[in-house]
């Protein structure tokens, strides 16, 4: 009978620093960065680390140092590739730093969230960064112990990066507007309160006096929409569809292939984010798009600042956007119907 194939034994510090020749301290700071070790022998310390296959033990090292190295990340909803994409970059950002990252995904529940945020703390993470939806409240009524970084979400009590979504709004106007569209429909998230989607606010404020919004709905992130929308849509009443973020545009370019309705040309479709899926969807969505790296390295940052000093003011960090045109977009349709009172 064949047995268990036998594991190799993880090669130590110990191992390291014998091979290397070098005490188990040298070997160490070597590693780490620390001491007044020469360069020759932090080159060859860390050669002979790569040629064993030495991974040093965090857990280990937390215990001996008293420096708890794990983070915590809540996220919304992996099912929408925006998030993955993010916790992605996050995760790498913080192993370059040193750091693991323990991930928690509320689904799309909003409510769970900051049930989540409390099941990071009771796990003891060093700190955590939250992409937190507007339905959630700002101020939990008993404060983290933890150091919190909010994404997405202006905040006044914690560390918080958001994006330029007004901006944004308003470039889809700008754009719709130059292709000759004058009535538009709008879908929304449900999940965003009316008066705080700064995407949908900054989009209607760049219409004022050149464009009608025809109708208006909300609906759960996802690109299976609701037959309300789908009944919009069948009126085409609108040239024009601008989505909250890509999932709902998908979705929408889904229903209108159902309906016979055609994308350009009978009506343009625009999203919000670019997830992945936006570059290859066909025909390939336009939409405004959110620098993931750059979000995921601010809040990093910020977090890792309020580790080292927990009594620094809050601050918030904004991230700039930028309008990315693919082939769901194009010229309004002749024959239009124009605003009213232009006659």
């Amino acid at each position: 009978m064949t047995g268990q194939p036998k594991l190799s034994k993880a090669a130590t510090l110990k191992d390291v620093a014998r091979e290397a020749g070098v005490s188990i301290a040298a070997a160490s700071y070597s590693l780490n960065g620390g001491g007044t070790i020469g360069d020759e022998v932090r080159a060859r310390v860390r050669d002979v680390a790569q040629r064993l296959g030495y991974r040093p033990n965090r857990s280990a090292q937390s215990v001996r140092t008293g420096r708890n190295t794990t983070l915590g990340l809540l996220l919304p909803d992996l099912r929408n590739p925006y998030f993955p994409a993010l916790a992605q970059s996050i995760e790498h950002a913080a192993r370059q730093a040193g750091y693991t990252v323990m991930l928690i995904d509320t689904s799309g529940v909003a409510d769970d969230e900051l049930e989540g945020m409390r099941h990071l703390e009771s796990q003891g993470v060093a700190g955590a960064i939250w992409c937190q939806t507007t339905s959630v409240m700002d101020a939990p009524t008993r404060p983290f112990v933890m150091p919190v970084v909010i994404i997405g979400v202006p905040d006044l009590i914690y560390d918080n990066v958001t994006i330029e979504d007004r901006q944004g709004g308003r470039q889809l106007a700008h754009h719709l507007l130059a292709l000759g569209h004058r009535r538009f429909g709008i879908l929304a998230g449900a999940s965003v309160a009316e008066g705080r989607n700064e995407r949908t606010n900054g989009f209607i404020e760049a219409l004022e006096g050149k464009g009608e919004i025809v109708w208006r709905e909300r609906t759960p992130f996802s690109i299976d929409l609701p037959d309300a929308v789908r009944d919009r849509m069948a009126q085409r009443d609108v040239t024009a569809l601008m989505c909250g973020n890509d999932m709902l545009a998908i979705g929408a370019l889904r229903t209108a292939r159902q309906l016979g309705i055609d994308v350009p040309g009978e009506m343009s479709v625009a999203g919000f984010d670019d997830i992945p899926w936006a570059s290859i969807v066909t025909p390939g969505l336009t939409t405004v798009k959110q620098p993931v790296e750059e979000m995921a390295a601010a809040a990093l940052t910020l977090l890792l600042d309020r580790l080292a000093d927990p009594a620094r003011p809050v601050r918030h960090f904004k991230v700039g956007v930028s309008l990315v045109q693919r082939d769901s977009t194009a010229a309004a349709p002749i024959g239009q119907s124009p605003m009213p009172g232009s006659q």
